[in-house]
């Protein structure tokens, strides 16, 4: 990784204030200040193993029209069997995989636990990880075109039929 003199003198003076602010941490933020100072540019990345690649506006997107589309199905459940939560398995929303999908994964919890959002995929549980232990991106892709194929007005109010199909896509 490549840092300007600039960007490291910058970092370098972050790296002071965290020192003092938080004195019980101040050795952690010293090594990183000596290294940009000193110019150890193959430690430079090791400031930034906690930054998480960006996720990119459209597959914030995407992630929330899969949402969109289990809130459907939870809603459409519930008005089907008239029950007060989604309790079948087989109709709950299982997340993504946190070995392949963990963008997507830790963006769901973001938004549901993080943002207090869709509170209703939680089905009840106190707390959530949102692992789905197996690759699930391509299911949904399948599952959004056949429930974006019914048309805004009946995308919300899914019939039995239409959510064994949503589901089996």
């Amino acid at each position: 990784m490549n840092l300007t003199k600039l960007e490291r003198l910058n970092l370098i003076n972050q790296f002071l204030i965290l020192e003092k602010l938080y004195p019980e941490d101040s050795d952690y933020y010293a090594k990183h200040r000596k290294a940009l100072q000193e110019g150890y540019t193959l430690h430079y990345k090791w400031i930034f193993e906690h930054l998480y690649d960006e996720l990119s506006e459209e597959e914030c997107k995407e992630v929330l029209n899969i949402l969109e589309m289990y809130r459907a199905i939870a809603w459409s459940y519930m008005q089907n069997t008239g029950k007060s939560e989604v309790d079948e398995r087989r109709y709950q929303f299982a997340g993504f995989d946190g070995n392949n999908e963990t963008s997507q994964l830790s963006y769901t919890s973001y938004f549901i636990i993080e943002l207090d959002r869709f509170q209703e995929l939680l089905y009840g549980k106190e707390y959530n990880d949102f692992n789905s232990h197996m690759p699930m991106l391509e299911k949904y892709r399948r599952m959004l075109a056949v429930w974006q194929g019914f048309g805004s007005q009946n995308k919300m109010s899914l019939s039995k039929d239409q959510i064994e199909n949503v589901l089996e896509a």
